[in-house]
């Protein structure tokens, strides 16, 4: 069965994170794993920009976290699974991350959803 509309994988579609895009992004990607620790989650949240210093995280992607670019950050190179861990730290979650990426508000997002998600921690039943 043919698909009449051809899957586009170029930005803005569907980014592909490859070798490149790990090495590129490997600061980024480290950064977000070490916010798997609490005691490291505390000293971000005290202290973003000291802590993204001391990570060795540059300007550029220091303003993208500051400002909460996803979709700049998963292009810088960060491992989304790491931003992900990023985004719970500061209160967000998968659905702030692809709501950025489609350019639209969470709650429109999660609207145009056709499957329904039960059971998210935090969230109702």
């Amino acid at each position: 069965m043919s698909n009449s509309v051809p899957f586009n994988l170029d930005p803005p579609g569907t980014y592909i994170y490859t070798g490149e895009m790990a090495s590129k992004g490997y600061q980024l990607t480290r950064f977000g794993l070490s916010l798997r620790k609490p005691a490291n989650r505390e000293k971000f949240l005290a202290d973003e920009v000291g802590y993204m210093r001391d990570a060795g995280l540059s300007d550029a992607e220091i303003a993208l976290v500051r400002t909460r670019d996803w979709t700049g950050l998963i292009q810088a190179g960060g491992h989304l699974q790491a931003m992900l861990k990023v985004a719970a730290t500061v209160g967000q979650n998968l659905w702030h991350i692809g709501a950025h990426n489609a350019g639209m508000e969470v709650e429109e997002l999660m609207k145009i959803t056709p499957r329904k998600v039960r059971a998210v921690p935090g969230g109702k039943d």
